[in-house]
This record gives structure tokens, sequence and C-alpha cells, in this order.
């Protein structure tokens, strides 16, 4: 008898995980506005990073692949953040710490994140009192859009 309920908890267990990732999949992404102020904080607070957003992070499990993969870039600050990289699912943002006067390397943050399944659409960065975003184009230069600065 005590094997029964061991084995009916363990067919629960594993038979409902299924429908709690199906709900994380469906969570909507933050709003715009969401975003930018989340950006403008953090780009405040921080130095020595890259900003970017990431299509589709809309769950902690997403962060996976993306992690591993961004923190094997070149100077990426592996010290700073969980190996060099912090995310948050709710404004879908990816913050990468980066070494002393380090650069991302656009074409290869694209493909890294393509290859974890997910976009980057843009990178933040503040300037002059404002906030830019840096759309990334398939060739891997960027389109420069300027945001009013968000408190």
């Amino acid at each position: 008898m005590k094997f029964r309920s061991v084995l009916f908890a363990f067919a629960l267990v594993f038979s409902s995980a299924p429908l709690v990732q199906a709900s994380d999949d469906d969570k909507p992404e933050a709003p715009v506005e969401v975003r930018l102020a989340a950006a403008t904080k953090v780009l405040k607070e921080s130095s020595e990073i890259s900003l970017v957003y990431v299509k589709g992070l809309v769950c902690p499990s997403c962060a996976i692949g993306i992690r591993k993969n961004l923190s094997k870039m070149k100077g990426v600050d592996k010290k700073r953040f969980r190996d060099g990289i912090d995310m948050n699912p709710e404004t879908q943002l990816v913050t990468i710490a980066l070494k002393e006067n380090g650069k991302v390397d656009y074409k290869d943050l694209m493909e890294r994140v393509e290859d974890a399944g997910y976009d980057a659409i843009e990178e933040y960065k503040l300037h002059d009192g404002h906030l830019d975003a840096h759309r990334f184009k398939k060739d891997a230069s960027v389109d420069v859009v300027h945001h009013e600065s968000r408190k």
C-alpha cells in the first residue's frame, strides 16, 4: 500500500510539471515603458556593463541557456553577478558584466542568444541624459533610437 501511495505521488508531480512550465512560457513580455524605466535605473546604478533586451526571456528557466552561452563571450567579467551575467525575466533585460574597458561583439552576442533559442533585440546605453537603444540588425550593425530618460 505504501508503494502505491509513493507511486501515485510521483506520477502526480511529474504529470503536473508540464502544466506549470506551460504557464511560464505564456507569460507576456513587459511593456516597453517598464523595460525602458528598468534599463535607465540599471544603467544609472552600474558601470562596465552591457544591458540587452532579449525577446522571449520571460521565466527563470529561459535564463539557463542564455547565461551559459553569454558567459563564454570574450570580455565578460565572471567575478560579477552569476558567471558575469544577470537576468531579469520581469523586464527581459540581460546585464553582462564587462571587464575594464570591455566591449561587446554584437555579432557574437546575437549568435549566442539565438543559439539559446531567443532574439537579442537591442542594447541600452545612457548618453547625454537620455536612453539610447542600439537596435540590432541582421548584419550585426545597429540603428540608434533615442528615448527620453525615465526616472
